[in-house]
């Protein structure tokens, strides 16, 4: 008796498993095209929160961020010593132009993982979509603030590396904190946020929390008596 049933639970588990693979790999291509459509909406928190950002942390170094569609250009109140060609008398200060898309790509698969969960209340899918957006708007701005300062410290010549290492900041830490940012948050907090909302129904299906009771057994004597 409790091998059929551990049977059954086995197959109810492979099907749930095998329904999340085949949901995902139909989902995550339409929400892929959703985000890129939808990028320029998607941004505008990011543009204000990194200006917020800017203001507090170092207001007589950044003037204000603007958006061109995805892009985000932050204008800086760096004058840089060395004249450009076709410049003449004008002044001019460095700007950064950022993809935060290069950050945010968590959100389609955040949201392709969580419309593929079977069985979910639809009040639940939309709370945890909306706080996987929060959390991809939190990512965009801390990518998009280290590749600008990356930048600004790498490339944007001798007078804006030197604007920045007087914030305190070293070129090891900027280096480390950019590489962090760009090649490992946006690709690991999105999936761990998922995996911890949807805790119990990953331990369900793998077996390691199965707290759900699936009345396999009494399923099983129904048929019995029949």
């Amino acid at each position: 008796m409790s091998e059929e049933i551990k049977s059954n639970e086995e197959d109810y588990h492979k099907g749930v498993i095998k329904h999340l693979l085949l949901s995902t790999a139909l989902f995550l291509p339409l929400c892929f095209f959703i985000w890129f459509y939808a990028a320029g909406l998607l941004i505008i928190p990011v543009k204000y929160l990194l200006q917020f950002v800017l203001s507090i942390w170092q207001p007589d170094l950044f003037n204000a961020v603007t958006q061109n569609q995805f892009m985000l250009n932050i204008e800086t109140l760096i004058f840089p010593s060395t004249a450009f060609a076709g410049q003449g008398d004008k002044l001019a200060v460095l700007d950064v132009a950022v993809n935060p898309m290069l950050y945010g790509y968590g959100l389609a698969v955040v949201t392709g993982l969580v419309i593929s969960i079977p069985e979910m209340k639809k009040s639940k899918r939309i709370l945890q979509i909306v706080f996987g957006y929060v959390l991809i708007i939190f990512i965009q701005t801390f990518g998009s603030f280290w590749e600008m300062i990356k930048h600004l410290a790498f490339e944007g010549g001798p007078d804006a590396q030197q604007a920045i290492l007087d914030t305190g900041l070293g070129m090891n830490v900027i280096a480390l904190m950019y590489q962090m940012s760009y090649l490992i948050i946006p690709a690991v907090i999105p999936i761990a946020y998922w995996i911890i909302i949807n805790s119990e129904f990953i331990g369900e299906i793998t077996g390691l929390k199965a707290t759900t009771n699936r009345n396999f057994d009494d399923k099983m004597m129904s048929d019995k008596q029949e």
